[in-house]
């Protein structure tokens, strides 16, 4: 009885002690979402819906052609796709995306059209994408180009720099 009771104090201390505090100057890091599990089919609504009118505007048109997206908080900065493209051949107009701050909002760097694209590495000051580029030869036929781009840029000061480097290697 008494070694079910101690067990039970050391489970319940160390369910106690929490996380350790982040290391000084480092802000904590939230922990991923949890996915979204459905175990059941919907229910029917409680009432009837509620009419929702269209957003207008520009920037609604050009959010709403957004087709991959890929934050990276740690750098203030994100790479998105938008659909322009022709969409057998690299559809994805792709964007490296710098936080300025609330005033300015976001600096948008080019940086290729891709068929397909994911965020392979980051660090502060450098992204690495993986990419498909496809190429269109003499003969009608399209050949896969896989590689890598590497965005470079300057994260040393107040304000995202007015350039950025592109560069690709195989």
């Amino acid at each position: 009885m008494t070694r079910a009771i101690l067990i039970l104090f050391v489970v319940f201390g160390l369910a106690a002690c929490g996380e350790p505090d982040a290391p000084k100057g480092r802000p904590k890091v939230a922990p991923p979402p949890t996915p979204l599990s459905v175990t059941k089919a919907p229910a029917a609504p409680a009432g009837p819906g509620a009419a929702v009118a269209a957003v207008s505007g520009d920037g609604m048109l050009q959010a709403a052609s957004v087709s991959q997206l890929e934050s990276l908080p740690r750098l203030n900065a994100k790479v998105f796709s938008v659909s322009g493209g022709d969409p057998a051949l690299n559809g994805l107009v792709t964007y490296f995306g710098l936080f300025a701050g609330a005033d300015e909002g976001w600096r948008v760097y080019p940086i290729g059209d891709f068929n397909e694209w994911r965020v392979v590495e980051s660090a502060p000051g450098k992204v690495v994408l993986a990419v498909r580029q496809d190429v269109a030869a003499d003969d009608g036929s399209i050949k896969n180009s896989p590689r890598f781009i590497h965005v470079s840029f300057d994260n040393t000061g107040d304000v995202p720099p007015d350039a950025i480097s592109v560069a690709s290697s195989d």
